[in-house]
C-alpha cells in the first residue's frame, strides 16, 4: 500500500476538524467575545488544541478581524525577534494573535511577548495547563470521539470492526488521539501489505 492511500495518512487526518463538545461554534465564539478575545484553549497533548486554533480563525475573520498565528515547539521554544518584532509592528486593535504552544516559552519571553501584543485587539493560546490566560475551552478527548473521527476516515461500516480496539488504545495513549491515529495507521498499513 502506498502511504497516501492509507486512510489514516497526515494528509487524510489534517483534513478533520475541530469537533467542539458539550458547546456549539457560537456559544465558544460568545466565550471568546466575552473574555476580550484574550482567552486560553486548554488541554493535553493530542486533544485538539492546535486544531481549534486553526478553525477559530476563519470564523474570526468571518467577524471582521485579522488573524496572526504564530507558534513555538518544544525544540524550539522561543519565537525568533525578527518574527516578534513583525508580529508587533503588524497588530493594531482588530487583530488577533494565535499563538500556538504559549506555555512552551519561558517566563520571562511570555510576560514580553504579551505586554508587546497589548495593541492587538485579541490574544488566543493554546497551553497543556490552565495559566497565563482565562481559560476559553479545555480540550478534552473520548474513546467515542476518537471512533467518531476514525468513522469519518474509514467509513462507518468499517470503523465498526475497529470499535472494541479503539477504547483500548485511546486508554494506552491517554487520551492523545494524535498518537491513537499514528498507531492506527501502521496498523492499516500491516493490514493491507
Amino acid at each position: 500500500m502506498r502511504a497516501r492511500d492509507n486512510p489514516f495518512s497526515t494528509d487524510r487526518v489534517l483534513r478533520v476538524r475541530y469537533r467542539p463538545q458539550g458547546v456549539t461554534w457560537d456559544a465558544l465564539l460568545a466565550r471568546l467575545e466575552a473574555l476580550g478575545w484574550r482567552a486560553a484553549i486548554v488541554g493535553p497533548e493530542g486533544s485538539g488544541k492546535t486544531t481549534l486554533l486553526e478553525d477559530l480563525a476563519p470564523r474570526l475573520q468571518k467577524r471582521g478581524l485579522s488573524t496572526h498565528p504564530v507558534g513555538v515547539t518544544r525544540e524550539a521554544p522561543r519565537l525568533p525577534r525578527r518574527v516578534e518584532d513583525d508580529l508587533v509592528a503588524a497588530i493594531g486593535p482588530r487583530d488577533v494573535v494565535l499563538f500556538d504552544g504559549a506555555d512552551l516559552l519561558p517566563w520571562l519571553d511570555w510576560r514580553r511577548f504579551r505586554r508587546r501584543t497589548t495593541a492587538a485587539g485579541g490574544l488566543i493560546i493554546t497551553t497543556h495547563r490552565p495559566a497565563r490566560l482565562p481559560t476559553l475551552v479545555e480540550c478534552a478527548t473520548s474513546p467515542a470521539l476518537l471512533a467518531e473521527i476514525v468513522a469519518a476516515l474509514l467509513g462507518p461500516a468499517e470503523a465498526e470492526a475497529w470499535r472494541a480496539r479503539l477504547v483500548e488504545m485511546h486508554a494506552r495513549h491517554r487520551g492523545n488521539l494524535r498518537e491513537a491515529l499514528r498507531e492506527l495507521y501502521d496498523l492499516h498499513a500491516c493490514r493491507r501489505a
